[in-house]
């Protein structure tokens, strides 16, 4: 099958987890024997085309990822071009497309395009409105918030979306609560969603002990070290603040545990700020690419996702779970489909820094208890979060949207 993926950035762009979920289905369709092309924006610093891992990358010129109002219709006339010079020249029997990246594809009448399926990486409008809420923390961001956001999401946000649902060929949901979310807000959607979970390559993200003495080792931390880690944009909307808050709360009764933050973003010099007064406790480590976060992952005891946006499905849970890590995370939006609670790790209520601490202090305490709940999310992560699985669905869904049009 001849697969064309379609995402306005990549990580070369920006780190996040659509960026990595379009690299991670690119590769390993390709490893599965597909011919596949990657359509992105512009390069930033001017590449045109590379192939590597398997899968050629085009970058389209004069088009950028961030996608303001002004940006944006360079990407439509631009990857609808792209879309149907590669399906003419026989490169392109259906496309993938991250989130709105394939609106003006699915917009050309059907017979005269491939297939579009759409990956729905939210919750929905009402999700998307209140992840973007959870960002305000001060007056001037809730005035914009109440003026320039709420008519950007009026004019543009809610017909995109709406788009997106009507045009697209499948709608693919990477977790339950997206599924639901798109059957509520848009009912004649049941007709035409899949639920695919974001997926996670377990052969590269997994337990491995030699891992875990290589970065405690680096980290210049001795091998009794009880490791807590925080990973993702340090946004507000992410939550590491409350995540700090928790793990302050419980650093006096465990003085062999570190907190351990992987990630840059606009927080930073908060949490730096928030931190100084147990700065030889936490550890922050920087922005780190893709394939560091394994050795990222084997250093730690417990993953810690304290997040207050309604996503849906964070990769960094699934990344932890595959490594075989319990975790303690936030119950909202889309990671409700990842542990199981009191099985796998635990979960609190979002905010809510003294459940946090509640969840870190038994795993913390119970080393035993601990491993037998990270052996339960690798087999968990096994089980659902399978990339080679995730990808065979999606070219099952693709073979089935081909048939139908032959």
């Amino acid at each position: 099958m001849n697969i064309c993926i379609l995402s306005t950035s990549l990580t070369v762009h920006r780190m996040g987890g659509t960026e990595v979920h379009a690299e991670a289905l690119a590769a390993e369709a390709a490893r599965q024997g597909h011919e596949v092309t990657v359509v992105t924006s512009s390069h930033p610093s001017g590449l045109k085309a590379e192939r590597k891992n398997g899968f050629e990358t085009f970058y389209l010129e004069g088009t950028s990822h961030l996608m303001s109002r002004a940006d944006a219709p360079a990407w439509w006339r631009a990857s609808a071009a792209e879309v149907s010079r590669l399906a003419a020249s026989g490169k392109a029997d259906v496309v993938w497309a991250e989130n709105f990246a394939g609106l003006s594809c699915a917009a050309i009448p059907r017979g005269k395009r491939p297939p579009v399926i759409s990956v729905v990486q939210g919750l929905g409008i009402r999700g998307e409105i209140a992840s973007r809420f959870s960002e305000t923390s001060s007056l001037s961001g809730l005035a914009y918030f109440l003026t320039r956001y709420a008519a950007q999401t009026l004019l543009y946000y809610i017909p995109r979306f709406r788009a997106m649902v009507r045009d697209s060929d499948l709608l693919v949901g990477v977790s339950r609560e997206t599924i639901a979310a798109l059957h509520a807000e848009f009912p004649r959607s049941r007709m035409k969603t899949s639920l695919i979970f974001n997926p996670v390559d377990t052969g590269r993200f997994r337990p491995d002990p030699g891992l875990r003495a290589e970065a405690l080792k680096r980290l210049a931390l001795p091998a009794g070290t009880r490791l807590v880690m925080m990973a993702g944009v340090m946004s507000r909307q992410k939550g590491m603040h409350v995540g700090l808050e928790a793990f302050s709360a419980i650093a006096d009764r465990f003085p062999e545990a570190r907190l351990l933050i992987v990630g840059d973003g606009p927080e930073r010099g908060a949490l730096e700020a928030a931190a100084a007064g147990l700065k030889d406790r936490i550890i922050f480590a920087g922005r780190a690419g893709n394939a560091d976060m394994p050795a990222h992952y084997n250093s730690a005891d417990v993953y810690l996702n304290p997040t207050l946006r309604l996503e849906g499905l964070p990769l960094v849970i699934a990344e932890a779970m595959a490594c075989g890590l319990p975790s303690v995370v936030s119950r909202i939006g889309g990671t409700a489909s990842t542990i199981e609670d009191g099985i796998s790790g635990f979960f609190a209520a979002p905010g809510d820094a003294a459940g946090l601490a509640s969840g870190m202090e038994k795993l913390l305490r119970d080393p035993g208890t601990a491993a037998g709940m990270g052996r339960k999310a690798r087999a968990d992560a096994e089980a659902r979060f399978s990339l080679s699985n995730a990808v065979r669905r999606y070219a099952e869904e693709s073979g089935k949207l081909l048939g139908e049009g032959s």
